[in-house]
């Protein structure tokens, strides 16, 4: 489907492609020029039918309908986008048959049915690159495109292979499920945790020329847990899961960098897991924004 951005006081149009990176900087996808826009400020990525947008640590922030981005958003047709003084309209079409423009022709294609919501107990898993904010202020945009898209594609081959299916990419993170919570499952999980947390895992041609030139290393943390989650629409052609379980892996996943330990679970992942006490370290309870209660987590002894 696609879909492009018009800047509402020139009617300038750009046409989005499956991985944007917005910006001042020269080699920015699509670059725009204004002193309240930041060099490196937003991405544009396509995930099937839809494009989400990210702020990515900017330092004017990016608006959505006047409402900042604190997490990845979905983009509808007639979003009004505000990055320093630019307004943005988002413009893609969203009736009932999408039409898309294939070979000079127009096709007609079928609008994705949402699914129905239900809940389950799900093994849960957010990964986020370490010191992303300090490695993409040492390179071009660019560099750091390059890097983002090579990271989501190594994701890709990490998670499915081992079952999980992949709800979104937020910026330099990413938010990943498992529909099920037995030991098997959470032990695929661990896996991916293993394999996703391990820099010399990922070979990717970027991040390996930022290693060898500039002493940079790409280095993912995990946060693990498990917790019934709702699975399925929660708006028009967005599936996706939420809940009070997800919330928390985020801020498990937070604590990695607080308590320096690259892979942390929380003690509903460790319930009745085979030889628990020789793979995980306690590491405590630890207040974290919205729980009333201190959580216990633990740190994945080996990598």
């Amino acid at each position: 489907m696609a879909a492009l951005l018009r800047v509402a006081d020139s009617g300038e149009t750009h046409l989005l492609e499956d991985f944007n990176l917005l910006g001042r900087s020269h080699d920015a996808t699509i670059r725009l020029n204004d002193t309240g826009i930041s060099r490196q400020h937003a991405t544009i990525r396509k995930e099937g039918r839809l494009f989400w947008i990210t702020d990515l640590g900017s330092a004017n922030g990016s608006y959505v309908n006047d409402v900042a981005l604190s997490a990845a958003r979905v983009l509808r047709h007639g979003d009004q986008i505000q990055l320093g003084t630019l307004l943005l309209i988002f413009d893609q079409d969203e009736s009932g048959s999408t039409q898309e423009l294939v070979g000079g022709k127009t096709q007609m294609l079928r609008t994705a049915v949402n699914l129905p919501v239900k809940t389950v107990e799900a093994t849960l898993l957010v990964g986020d690159l370490k010191d992303f904010t300090r490695i993409s202020s040492q390179l071009t945009a660019e560099e750091v495109a390059m890097m983002l898209r090579e990271w989501y594609a190594d994701c890709e081959a990490i998670l499915k292979p081992l079952g999980a299916v992949i709800d979104k990419f937020i910026g330099d993170g990413v938010f990943a499920y498992w529909p099920a919570s037995d030991v098997d499952t959470r032990l695929r999980a661990l896996e991916a945790a293993r394999m996703l947390s391990r820099p010399e895992a990922a070979h990717s041609p970027t991040r390996k020329v930022l290693r060898e030139t500039k002493g940079i290393i790409v280095q993912c943390n995990v946060g693990l847990n498990v917790g019934p989650v709702a699975l399925g629409a929660m708006g028009r052609g967005l599936n996706t899961a939420v809940g009070e379980a997800v919330n928390l892996t985020f801020r498990i996943e937070g604590l990695t960098r607080q308590l320096g330990v690259p892979v942390l679970v929380g003690s509903g992942f460790v319930h009745q897991m085979p030889d628990a006490s020789g793979v995980f370290d306690a590491k405590g309870p630890h207040l974290v924004k919205g729980q009333p209660d201190p959580i216990d987590v633990y740190g994945l002894r080996e990598l």
